[in-house]
């Protein structure tokens, strides 16, 4: 099927990295399950190599993070930790894009199928993801971001230890909160990036020598401070959360499996965020129960 294809233009977050890549303004975008995807909110549509090229100096600011067969090269910009493109194991000769990442105006549709990470090899048999994603019908993908919060301090609820970090496990953090949690899928420009949000600074700790692998980002009031590992990318909780800044920030994506047991999941608009933060009582969700 000839396909009519556009150049869509794109990048990071602070727009030290930046590419144009050549695909359909109706894209195809896989959402996947796999342990590095699931956190990053890397749901991606991936396009022939040729059909990708980095723009500028964007090389400089890149770090690439690799695990289990080394095949996925997963970058990220050094400054903001945002993944807007890596090379997929399912698609070594091409380049999975970042559709969040994409800058506004040329994807008119995206269409979301999910992709069993947890289960490659037979995920990879079974579906033509990689006949699909790096043929000259290509289509596009996608990029999740979901954050996770304590329950509002008036439900009384029993809270446990929620043990947690990064893909590398170089960063690991315990959180004291309800194994039934309220998560805020954000949609500013940074949180739609990635998977962000927030509880009471004293219910946190970070573990072991954690602190030496953090690097941190700001942008706009600079109140909040986006921290990410250096070596993996991963942002499994951030400090001061504009919304709440006697909080901090845990990606609920980023807790180790068996205490969470239910996630509900709420919007905020942090496109019109003063009008947001009243509506949604949001600063109340780090406050401690006294």
């Amino acid at each position: 099927m000839d396909v009519e294809k556009v150049v869509h233009t794109g990048g990071c977050h602070c727009k030290s990295v930046r590419w144009k890549v050549v695909a359909p303004s109706s894209v195809v975008a896989w959402d996947c399950n796999c342990s590095t995807c699931y956190m990053r909110a890397n749901t991606h549509f991936i396009v022939p190599a040729n059909n990708f090229e980095l723009l500028g100096d964007s090389e400089k600011f890149l770090t690439t993070y690799t695990f289990g067969t080394h095949t996925a090269k997963h970058t990220f910009c050094k400054i903001c930790g945002i993944t807007s493109f890596y090379r997929p194991r399912s698609n070594p000769d091409g380049v999975a894009v970042t559709f969040r990442c994409v800058d506004p105006g040329t994807l008119t549709h995206v269409e979301i199928r999910y992709f069993d990470g947890k289960n490659w090899d037979s995920a990879y048999t079974q579906t033509d993801e990689n006949v699909k994603l790096s043929s000259s019908n290509l289509k596009a993908a996608k990029s999740v971001c979901i954050p996770a919060t304590l329950q509002k301090p008036e439900m009384d609820a029993e809270k446990v230890w929620h043990t947690g970090g990064c893909h590398c496990k170089s960063v690991r953090r315990k959180v004291i909160a309800p194994s039934s949690v309220v998560a805020w899928d954000c949609n500013c420009p940074n949180c739609y990036m990635k998977v962000i949000a927030p509880s009471s600074a004293v219910n946190f700790e970070l573990l072991g020598d954690s602190h030496k692998f953090l690097t941190t980002y700001t942008f706009g009031t600079h109140t909040a401070k986006h921290t990410f590992c250096k070596i993996c990318g991963i942002t499994s909780f951030y400090y001061h959360p504009r919304s709440n800044t006697d909080g901090i920030a845990v990606t609920f994506k980023g807790v180790d499996p068996g205490t969470l047991t239910h996630v509900e999941i709420r919007h905020a608009d942090g496109k019109n965020w003063e009008r947001a933060v009243i509506e949604t009582d949001i600063a109340s969700y780090s406050k401690v129960q006294k």
